[in-house]
């Protein structure tokens, strides 16, 4: 059993079709209606687009915050996914689509991002979040399924915690 099931089992992760209720961050159905709208676009215009990952590395996390008590855990987790959601709004721009995916993390979905615009994105947030926070990007290659695209955003997000 991994030393972090139980915490992780008790985080909150909710929503109602259309936000997540912890953060306010885009539901996966809602993110998904806009992934596959944005990336028929993308097809058609040959865009880019790209997606970053960011999540919270629970080895890192108690590292840095000392608790022992669960409910603890999960009250200091549940702020930090509170806290991650409001820095990612602050350095993405608002057409830019922020959905929470995960019990310890987010997706963002980039329109019109190259690899450069990208690592740059990434390369900011990996300097302004705290150090237990593990980001990731990948780029849509162009006539690639949203399902293949998915599974390798999937193995960045999961692989990095």
């Amino acid at each position: 059993m991994n030393k972090y099931e139980s915490v992780i089992d008790s985080i909150f992760l909710s929503n109602n079709g259309e936000i997540d209720l912890l953060t306010g961050a885009i539901s996966p159905d809602r993110f998904d209606q806009i992934v596959k709208r944005d990336l028929a676009i993308a097809q058609r215009n040959s865009a880019s687009i790209s997606m970053i990952s960011t999540a919270i590395n629970l080895p890192q996390f108690f590292t840095d915050n000392q608790a022992v008590d669960p409910i603890e855990q999960q009250s200091l987790i549940e702020n930090e996914l509170v806290n991650l959601h409001f820095n990612l709004k602050s350095t993405f721009r608002q057409s830019d689509c922020i959905c929470r995916v995960s019990k310890l993390g987010f997706w963002i979905l980039l329109n019109g991002a190259d690899k450069t615009t990208t690592d740059q994105l990434v390369e900011r947030l990996i300097k302004e979040l705290p150090n237990y926070i593990t980001v990731g990007m990948s780029l849509w290659q162009q006539g690639e399924s949203i399902l293949d695209w998915y599974k390798r955003v999937d193995q960045i997000h999961f692989n990095n915690n």
